[in-house]
């Protein structure tokens, strides 16, 4: 018998045991059923995926993702199966089998949404259990999705940071490199469009969209027909703080997003001052617990969708369009856009987007530039939490501030550990000029402008960081935005005369458009702080309650 890759005694977190009064809390919410020795209990990318809890016997849960089948753990009794893809509601990654003649319980995820929401202490071992599994299978080199396509390639990139994003487990496959070359070249007799998206020796997908790979990953979901309560238009930390407040308090949600969760902050490698998390942590990791956390409480997400309009209907009704042509209809709507990072008027920057010409700095473009230079633009936060991770890949890492004072931007703890940092070389007085490459980034031209000199460095990767705008442009003139583009809400609408109704006031959070709020970044004069967003997202949430009558 083949020895599994985890023990269920190994890891309480991971495979915790339910005692017997939990074993009956699952049996009141599920259905039991009985398998033979050998019986395949659930399949590797079947969904939606269901949750078994083991009463008599043993189940191996396998690992089908690699050249080779593998079994991961055995449950026993009192043991669960599933990770996060049974609240995420896409495609299981292991295919389950019994082992010995079973007796499980099988839970539906909206019975172990009810469930863990019934029982807490059930919540108490099954959300951290789904989160450490998870981590622990990427560790252990669960492959999932293979992606074959060349590094310099934008199309590949985009793909890549779309499964970083939204946890699609996944390998990519380098084809500028002749060994990925032949591996991919042996998945099909003809010529293949790259990228290309392939299980194990399986090829999914050609040359997909975003949407189409969606689609496949099942991040993207079927949006009900019916009349929402609240629509949530982004999913950055105050769209993800307005999920969870929202759908913890019984509201109809969905949430609308353009790529996944996390917006700016997800892209961030560490997030070292937000409260309660003294060692700091990554951006991604936060929006994956708020994330799951609001599935558990039943909203809906859907990725991606990029919003083309938000129009009032009659009867405090309003309607949100997709650029794919979904409709929604909703009672109100929480507009979460946030912002995006400026870009430099720097001839030749556009054309490299995404071949060394970067807006973000995680492992998907980090491993782009391992033991290769780079240049990182700006002197805030972002630029230093960018510049301190970089270091990690590259011991030439340049950050190029405009200004001459690093102090003046960037909070004292960061820019300390900057300046201490060997492998970070800090070009104060320092502009980007020109940048050379023709297939992706080669060059850059620095000028110091005290001193007038200038020079050409060789760069693998030029990380923007200089500022940002609101994504807002979708609203035209439908909503009161300030004189740079940020939503204007409550007594400022008010005070410029632009609120139609006269039977009551605005909520704070409220805009020119009854039933439509904004949190977060997009809403004018914010702190530009993740735990402000969240806090944003909540309070938005009780002005909806105050709109609809339903705040208890």
């Amino acid at each position: 018998m083949e020895t599994p890759l985890f023990s269920e005694a190994d890891d309480d977190v991971a495979f915790p045991k339910l005692d017997a009064t939990e074993i009956e809390a699952a049996r009141q919410c599920g259905k039991t059923e009985v398998f033979e020795p050998g019986a395949i209990i659930f399949k590797a990318g079947e969904r939606p995926v269901d949750c078994f809890v083991i009463v008599s016997g043993e189940v191996e849960a396998i690992d089908p993702s690699g050249d080779k089948d593998r079994v991961l753990v055995r449950y026993q009794r009192g043991g669960f199966t599933g990770e996060i893809s049974v609240l995420t509601q896409r495609p299981s990654l292991a295919r389950y089998r019994a082992q010995s003649r079973c007796e499980v319980i099988r839970l539906s995820a909206p019975e172990v949404r009810h469930l863990l929401v019934k029982c807490p202490s059930l919540g108490e071992k099954w959300m951290p259990a789904f989160i450490r599994r998870r981590k622990m299978m990427v560790e252990h080199g669960f492959e999932g999705l293979r992606l074959f396509g060349e590094r310099s390639d934008p199309a590949t990139l985009l793909l890549r940071e779309f499964m970083h994003r939204n946890g699609v487990p996944h390998r990519w496959l380098d084809t500028s490199l002749p060994e990925n070359a032949r591996l991919a070249s042996e998945l099909a007799a003809e010529p293949l469009r790259f990228p290309v998206v392939a299980c194990s020796h399986h090829i999914l997908l050609e040359d997909p969209t975003v949407a189409r790979l969606a689609e496949q990953t099942g991040v993207r979901h079927h949006i009900p027909d019916e009349v929402f309560d609240i629509v949530i238009i982004g999913c950055g930390p105050a769209g993800l703080g307005a999920a969870v407040y929202a759908a913890s308090e019984g509201l109809r949600t969905v949430i609308l997003d353009n790529m996944g969760p996390g917006g700016q902050a997800g892209a961030s490698s560490r997030i070292e001052n937000y409260a309660g998390f003294p060692a700091g942590l990554p951006g991604h990791e936060l929006a994956l617990r708020a994330y799951l956390q609001a599935l558990k409480f039943g909203a809906v997400f859907s990725a991606p969708h990029c919003v083309t309009s938000v129009r009032c209907l009659a009867e405090a009704l309003h309607e949100v369009r997709t650029e794919d042509g979904t409709v929604v209809r909703t009672k109100t709507v929480i507009l979460a856009t946030g912002v995006s990072y400026r870009t430099l008027g720097v001839a030749g920057l556009h054309e490299l987007r995404g071949c060394g010409v970067y807006y973000a700095a995680t492992q998907v473009e980090a491993i782009l530039c391992r033991d290769r230079p780079v240049h990182i633009i700006g002197a805030g936060n972002s630029a230093g939490q960018a510049a301190m991770y970089l270091s990690k890949f590259s011991e030439n890492v340049n950050l190029v501030v405009r200004g001459g004072d690093l102090r003046k931007s960037m909070s004292s703890y960061l820019s300390e550990r900057v300046e201490l940092n060997p492998r970070i070389k800090i070009r104060l007085h320092t502009e980007l000029r020109a940048v050379e490459g023709t297939a992706c980034l080669e060059k850059v031209h620095l000028e110091n402008t005290s001193t007038g000199e200038t020079g050409v460095e060789e760069s693998s990767g030029i990380f923007i960081f200089i500022g940002a705008s609101p994504c807002t442009d979708f609203l035209g003139d439908a909503i009161l935005k300030d004189e740079k583009g940020f939503v204007v809400t409550g007594p400022d609408v008010v005070s410029a005369g632009k609120w139609p109704l006269g039977n009551r006031t605005p909520e704070p959070l409220e805009t020119s458009c009854p039933g439509v709020f904004v949190a977060g970044d997009c809403r004018s004069r914010t702190t530009k702080r993740v735990a402000f967003a969240i806090g944003d997202g909540a309070f938005a949430v009780t002005c909806v309650h105050n709109v609809l009558g339903t705040y208890l």
